[in-house]
């Protein structure tokens, strides 16, 4: 089961893993709620940005990993020979990650999967 999480509260307290999503316009909000991580916690950090110039490494639990999302190194819709608009590449990389770590059954997958995505994210992408 998936927890939609609306502030670092939450996140704080999830049991089970964690799923934080946010482009450059996020990123103070996604250290901040990264900062409430306790040392256990697990899971995965996207961060969609401009370019590799936007990176700034987020320090995080031992098993939470970030992956940065460069919009200039990816295309928009296949075959339309677009660029990546804002939020397109982060709503992939969520749909990926949730197929592959979700079976949608909660016997098999266990623990709750806590979600927390930036206000400034697109909703015309992202969709969980």
């Amino acid at each position: 089961m998936y927890v939609i999480a609306s502030d670092s509260t939450v996140v704080s307290r999830a049991a089970g893993r964690v799923l934080i999503a946010g482009t450059e316009a996020n990123l103070d909000e996604v250290r901040a709620v990264v900062a409430t991580l306790g040392d256990r916690a697990r899971g995965q950090i996207f961060v969609e940005v401009p370019d590799a110039g936007h990176i700034d490494p987020i320090a995080t639990p031992e098993r939470v990993t970030v992956t940065w999302l460069t919009r200039d190194t990816r295309s928009g819709e296949m075959g339309t020979g677009l660029a990546c608009a804002p939020g397109q590449a982060l709503g992939r990389a969520i749909r990926a990650w949730v197929g592959e770590m979700s079976t949608g059954v909660s016997e098999i997958d266990g623990d709750d999967v806590c979600v927390w995505i930036g206000r400034d994210v697109p909703n015309d992408y992202v969709l969980v």
